[in-house]
């Protein structure tokens, strides 16, 4: 029997009013779960794509956080500058650059559901939620890119997958 899947899409042109003035890096997004997901489990899988930045060093892995994913505390993560011991998490998982001209710097952010875990949880009760591309700095700030004046990420796709558990 085959299990039903999800597909909600993420246009970073299509956030909420109230982040549509914000950087990429930092939207808002309104999604009525009850109204798509039914209330299960479920395995949620990712892909995204981005338009293209500079890049020239990498010198900061850039990793998607999604806040409704701390609500059940699945996965586990260092955050904190005086303690190491493992907290609840808001990772949805990493991007990395895709070049497009090695002489211009010039490259994609890309991830798809193969090159991350994927995550179990409940269906995600925050209908208001929010999504950052943050660095692997400790502690984290903004991703941005190796423009002379750093840019944000470029417009995005996010699709989020949720696969039904039995």
């Amino acid at each position: 029997m085959s299990r039903k899947n999800y597909n909600v899409v993420l246009n970073s042109t299509f956030c909420t009013t109230d982040t549509a003035a914000n950087l990429n890096n930092d939207k808002n997004y309104y999604i009525d779960w009850s109204a798509i997901l039914p209330d299960k489990n479920f395995k949620l899988t990712f892909s995204f794509i981005s338009e293209t930045n500079k890049i020239q060093t990498m010198t900061n892995i850039p990793i998607i956080t999604i806040d409704f994913l701390n609500q059940g505390k699945q996965i586990a993560s260092q955050q904190s500058l005086t303690s190491y011991q493992a907290t609840s998490s808001n990772i949805l998982g990493l991007i990395f650059p895709q070049t497009v001209d090695i002489n211009a710097h010039l490259a994609y952010l890309r991830s798809d559901k193969n090159f991350n875990n994927p995550i179990y949880l409940l269906r995600p009760r925050q209908n208001n939620f929010n999504v950052k591309i943050i660095n692997n700095l400790n502690p984290p700030s903004v991703w941005t890119d190796d423009n002379t004046i750093p840019l944000s990420i470029a417009s995005y796709v996010l699709i989020l997958s949720f696969e039904e558990c039995e």
